[in-house]
């Protein structure tokens, strides 16, 4: 009888209702996406800021509202493993390659210029009296002024144009655009060594900054030769940590005991190919000093930080 009544106003329905666990968990995921596409934002702007003055400051700007509205679309629809998709296959790559080259770009403009003060002036030509049995000479003709960054200018600006077309098209990835970029930069003009005489960089530890929000991926190998992706960040848990550890202690043939893991940093680490745009790296601890890994062939490369335990 008690079943009937149920039936009859709807109370022996099943429950559907989900209990969601660790709320909290999730919440403070979603916050760090939203940190980290804030991020990205300010780093588009500062791109853009870069590229005022030049012939591409509106389509960076364009970039950059348009990215800003797919922020604002799925922030508000509460949509944000697809905002962190979103950033990690576009916003990412468009960044690394058009900072490599605005870089490039203003590298060449500053070795190409030459101050007022040490510009050759020409020396005023003092005429000597003709004897009267001579034909006056002909003039000497002025020496000629060419303008050795002009055909340099072209070729950037060719390769702008190329780079912006076949970017949006998706057919080059950071590495073919950072090589293209690199072989015109080796034909940049080099400038008269009297007039001209750049500081040579000196040999430094960058300093570094740990970035909370920043993930990085890597990839163990499971038994089998199989492979598996892997992500770690300043808030990994312990086990994370100690798994990433292990990881990176088998690659470099070091005691796992000795290496304490720190967080990730942007840097741009060299490579044998050239210049490589910058990326998010981890950085450990081992014997006394910090260290970035380099995740592509595992190797270690000094930093600094402004932290008196380290």
């Amino acid at each position: 009888m008690m079943g009937f009544f149920r039936s009859l106003f709807g109370m022996g329905q099943e429950n559907t209702r989900t209990v969601v666990t660790h709320p909290g968990a999730a919440d403070a995921r979603a916050m760090q996406y939203i940190r980290a596409s804030n991020a990205r934002l300010n780093a588009l702007h500062r791109l853009y800021e870069r590229y005022q003055h030049t012939p591409h400051a509106d389509k960076l700007l364009a970039v950059f509202e348009k990215t800003k509205l797919v922020h604002n679309y799925l922030v508000t629809r509460k949509r944000i493993q697809e905002l962190e998709l979103f950033h990690v296959q576009n916003t990412e790559h468009f960044i690394n390659t058009f900072t490599t080259v605005i870089n490039v770009h203003e590298r060449h403009i500053k070795d190409s210029y030459i101050p007022e003060r040490e510009k050759p002036k020409p020396q005023a030509q003092v005429q000597k009296p003709r004897p009267p049995a001579q034909s006056q000479p002909r003039p000497a003709a002025p020496p000629r002024q060419d303008n050795p960054g002009q055909p340099f200018e072209s070729k950037v600006e060719q390769v702008l144009k190329r780079i912006e077309s076949e970017t949006i098209k998706g057919i080059y990835t950071a590495q073919k655009v950072t090589e293209m970029v690199k072989r015109v930069a080796n034909q940049a003009p080099n400038a008269p060594v009297d007039m001209v005489q750049p500081k040579m960089p000196a040999l430094s530890v960058p300093v570094i900054a740990i970035e909370t929000y920043s993930r990085v991926f890597y990839s163990p190998e499971l038994e089998g030769g199989a492979t598996m992706s892997r992500e770690i960040s300043y808030t990994s848990s312990d086990t994370d940590k100690d798994l990433f550890l292990q990881h990176v202690a088998g690659k470099l043939a070091i005691d796992k005991g000795e290496l304490s893991y720190i967080g990730n940093t942007m840097l741009a680490i060299p490579d044998t190919k050239g210049p490589s745009p910058a990326r998010h790296v981890p950085v450990v601890h081992w014997r006394g000093y910090p260290y970035a890994v380099s995740l592509m062939d595992y190797r270690l490369f000094p930093v600094r930080m402004h932290r008196k335990s380290f």
